[in-house]
């Protein structure tokens, strides 16, 4: 076995951590910006989902509920 084949290749999640905390980043802005204009009784998860460019399911991903996304939201600010 050569000694390029016996070597390990390190994974790193650099780059998929950074795109997931760029996704994360634009759905607490988009429910920031949809909690001050509407308000957060008429934010839908839809609407949010909506304005940041992601899928329901993707907003669910990122925050198992509306008390987290919320949480967030107010970490953010």
């Amino acid at each position: 076995m050569s000694s390029e084949m016996s070597s390990t290749r390190s994974y790193e999640l650099k780059r998929r951590a950074e795109r997931r905390e760029e996704t994360r980043r634009r759905i607490v802005e988009a429910a920031v910006e949809l909690h001050s204009t509407v308000g957060p009784a008429r934010a839908s998860l839809a609407a949010i989902a909506e304005r940041a460019g992601v899928t329901r399911p993707t907003v669910y991903a990122h925050f198992p509920d509306a008390r987290a996304l919320f949480e967030a939201c107010s970490g953010h600010v």
